[in-house]
């Protein structure tokens, strides 16, 4: 039994002196967060320790502390801004006044788009009619097996043999069935990349009475 206390102490007395040991290598940084342009505090700012492996996020104040160790660096990054690597050394640590970080914004290039005005609505249908159909290849992974989920049901219909010839060799029918075909193409890739308000309705505004 005694050589289960002596023990129990001497396990007590090394965590002591090895927490004792890292805190006192740990040193609190004061900073505070701001845009380069408008010089003003950028909060939910996320900024990382690399050498700890700890983080925390800046206030609506833009300013953080954070426990850091000599040669430390941290990682600042926000969305918009282009990230930042801070190295720490003792200069920067101050106690009258939080370290100011300028961040930069992030210049993201896109390719140039071109947006036409139509002045009626046969215009715009005519164009969609004689569009290509949307290649979707490039926009989702093709997982094999998995050609079903894609696939929207439709109901089984039975139309008699006349109306059958007739929507074959009718020219304003097989136009509606292309439009139609690339009005579903072109929505199912705007729910695909997040824009619902973009996609195409089955009948314009100007027909349903604003419904």
């Amino acid at each position: 039994m005694k050589r289960f206390y002596f023990l129990f102490l001497i396990i007590l007395i090394s965590s002591n002196l090895f927490s004792q040991k890292v805190n006192d290598s740990l040193l609190i940084f004061h900073a505070k967060i701001i845009s380069a342009d408008s010089s003003l505090p950028l909060h939910n700012a996320h900024v990382i320790s690399k050498f700890n492996r700890w983080g925390t996020i800046s206030n609506e104040d833009g300013e953080f502390k954070m426990l850091v160790s000599n040669d430390d660096s941290l990682l600042v990054s926000s969305i918009g801004y282009s990230p930042r690597f801070i190295h720490i050394d003792s200069s920067l640590i101050k106690y009258d006044q939080p370290y100011e970080i300028v961040m930069s914004k992030d210049t993201v290039m896109i390719n140039e788009i071109v947006i036409h005005a139509f002045w009626d609505y046969r215009t715009f249908k005519q164009l969609i009619v004689n569009m290509e159909p949307l290649n979707l290849d490039n926009f989702y992974p093709n997982w094999e097996g998995t050609e079903l989920l894609y696939m929207d049901p439709r109901p089984l219909t039975i139309k008699g043999p006349i109306q059958a010839l007739y929507d074959v060799f009718n020219r304003s029918a097989q136009l509606s069935r292309r439009l139609i075909k690339n009005r579903k193409e072109y929505n199912k890739l705007m729910m695909q990349m997040g824009r619902p308000n973009d996609t195409i309705p089955a009948y314009p505004e100007h027909m349903t009475g604003g419904n």
